[in-house]
């Protein structure tokens, strides 16, 4: 009887310990979470959004008959902007999502730039020319001495 009682004893020894293991795991597994919340959020808080340009600026995305290549025209930049960096992105026929990028550097008191941008890959004087499926978007930034300002869209070509 005595080995019983003893055997009880353990068994319930036991079954506090791990009670209390689960309970120090749950714990810990949620104030872990609770931390990452914390520190995703602080990142997304520290992040400023870049303002948008002004609506006086007009911007143009056209492409050239071949379809090779498109025209991107921008009048009425900013007082003050030194450079335009572009991306196009686009899904290309056959090979999923393709792009361009690239910046135009501006003279002092420019205020309109034209650039052609070729669709496609150019290597060595061959270029490898993408079919274009579906809209292109648009991303510029202008950057001057009033810091930076986007612009988004997408056309159609």
């Amino acid at each position: 009887m005595e080995a019983f009682l003893k055997n009880k004893k353990a068994v319930a020894a036991a079954l506090v310990v791990v009670v209390l293991v689960v309970l120090g795991g749950i714990f810990f597994f949620i104030s872990s979470n609770q931390s990452k919340k914390s520190q995703m959020e602080d990142v997304l808080n520290n992040e400023e959004a870049i303002p948008t340009v002004d609506a006086s600026v007009q911007i143009s995305l056209k492409a050239k008959p071949n379809k090779k290549e498109v025209e991107l025209s921008v009048k009425n930049m900013p007082s003050g902007t030194k450079s335009v960096e572009y991306e196009l992105s686009y899904d290309a026929q056959g090979q999923g999502p393709q792009g361009a990028i690239g910046t135009v550097e501006l003279k002092s008191r420019e205020s309109f730039f034209s650039k052609t941008v070729t669709l496609g890959t150019c290597s060595s004087g061959t270029c490898v020319y993408h079919t274009v499926v579906g809209p292109v978007r648009l991303s510029l930034i202008f950057n001057g001495g009033y810091g930076q300002r986007i612009f988004e869209k997408e056309y159609d070509l």
